[in-house]
């Protein structure tokens, strides 16, 4: 999160002010989402996928209920429209069997071993990691090497041991061009991409405009790349499209971590990366409102023309009302003090 306000550029009214309901509905799969879900989303998907698409989703089905988010009790329960929906869209439409795999294996490894500091906190401090990687995306980099040392450990976790050496490599870069996309300094760039290669060519093929852009094929490799880097990005920030009240406790938990490592920047007279990000002046809700306005909200719009998401946009609009609403305020909590 950064608090840097800036001045954006209306969206192009085509997206803007139209929604295609026709279009695949790629929604963005919340890690948070209940492990249950993605495993039957998984087990639907293995019913119609090639013999080597189904094996290694069996491995990856025996990981995932090895964990401890994962209870067989939960399946029983009533189905979650909203959840099931944002999961089973990763499964149509513009991706192939895949790249779906490596879609659902990206997400679930894109923070694995976090160690809740960002990459200029390693990179000032020296961190081994930070050398390992030559100062580049050094998170992003550990968490996608971290993932595939793990499967090559043990062959119970391989879940990629009878794959053929070019399916291999196919969903091997996948899933390191997905997780590598979720490094921030170049959001504005994917975003761009996106917006030019596959908004604007969508609505002009919709309008029948004279619009000089490229028609849009959503199964161009090049295009499929584009849109699993957007739908991982958007997954890795939509807290601010979540339900109200998760949207306050994981803004709360993640100005914690931020307040952590200004503290540690300080003790070890490092340079302090994210100053607005002391415990003892920040206003969370003027943090909120930066980072949607300077990260979300074009990105969200982009993904919104394409995808389709009433449901996430409405959390967006209402989130940004709460945070809006305590900034007038001059609160600087996560809530008005009476609401505690």
């Amino acid at each position: 999160m950064y608090c840097v306000m800036i001045q954006r550029e209306k969206p192009t009214p085509s997206l803007q002010n139209r929604r295609y309901p026709s279009m695949a509905r790629i929604h963005s799969m919340t890690i948070e989402a209940p492990i249950t879900k993605v495993i039957n989303i998984i087990n639907a998907a293995q019913e119609n996928s090639p013999v080597t698409v189904a094996e290694a989703l069996d491995r990856v089905l025996e990981i995932l209920r090895t964990t401890e988010l994962y209870s067989p009790q939960l399946g029983t329960k009533d189905e979650d429209p909203h959840t099931s929906d944002l999961v089973g869209g990763l499964m149509t439409g513009s991706l192939d069997q895949l790249d779906e795999v490596a879609a659902l294996i990206a997400a679930t490894v894109h923070d694995v071993d976090h160690p809740g500091r960002t990459n200029s906190f390693l990179c000032n401090a020296g961190s081994e990691l930070a050398v390992l990687y030559n100062d580049t995306a050094v998170l992003e980099s550990h968490h996608t090497a971290l993932a595939f040392q793990l499967t090559v450990k043990d062959s119970k976790c391989n879940i990629f041991k009878n794959i053929d050496r070019n399916h291999y490599r196919t969903l091997r870069q996948a899933i390191i061009d997905m997780v590598l996309a979720t490094e921030m300094t170049k959001h504005f760039e994917h975003v761009n991409k996106f917006v030019n290669s596959i908004n604007k060519p969508m609505a002009a093929e919709i309008e029948g405009s004279d619009c000089e852009c490229n028609p849009v094929g959503k199964n161009f490799p090049e295009n499929q790349t584009l849109i699993k880097r957007m739908m991982i990005k958007c997954a890795d920030v939509a807290n601010p499209c979540r339900p109200l009240d998760l949207c306050i406790e994981w803004a709360g938990r993640i100005s914690e971590e931020y307040f952590a490592q200004t503290d540690e920047e300080k003790r070890q007279g490092l340079p302090v990366v994210m100053p607005v990000f002391d415990r003892n002046t920040c206003s969370i809700p003027k943090s909120q409102i930066s980072f949607i306005d300077y990260f979300i909200t074009d990105m969200f719009d982009a993904w919104d023309a394409f995808a389709h998401l009433p449901a996430l946009m409405q959390h967006l609009a209402d989130n940004y009302k709460h945070w809006k609403t305590l900034d007038d305020l001059k609160c600087k909590s996560l809530r008005l003090p009476s609401d505690n």
